[in-house]
């Protein structure tokens, strides 16, 4: 299961509580990589600017539905993919 979301900046995400930690630098710049680890969802995740904007791809099992939930009551648009099919929550 993934899901992907966009926010304005890393902190607004990794400031809030959601569990995002361990964020570590890829090859490319501004490319990050990182792990989830909450009490109600943990899995992997990468980051990168796109844009105006930073893109976030979660990965983990079906718990990632309630992380979804959380972004989507912060006021963002999440995408949540589960086998190749793409739904907005």
């Amino acid at each position: 299961m993934k899901v992907k979301f966009r926010s304005k900046d890393f902190a607004s995400i990794t400031g809030v509580g959601f569990g995002f930690n361990n964020m570590r630098p890829m090859a490319s710049s501004w490319h990050y990589q990182g792990r989830i680890k909450h009490s109600h969802w943990q899995g992997t995740f990468t980051c990168q600017w796109d844009g105006p904007e930073v893109q976030w791809i979660v990965q983990g099992d079906e718990r990632l539905f309630a992380l979804a939930a959380a972004l989507k009551g912060k006021g963002l648009k999440v995408e949540v993919m589960q086998d190749s099919e793409e739904k907005e929550v």
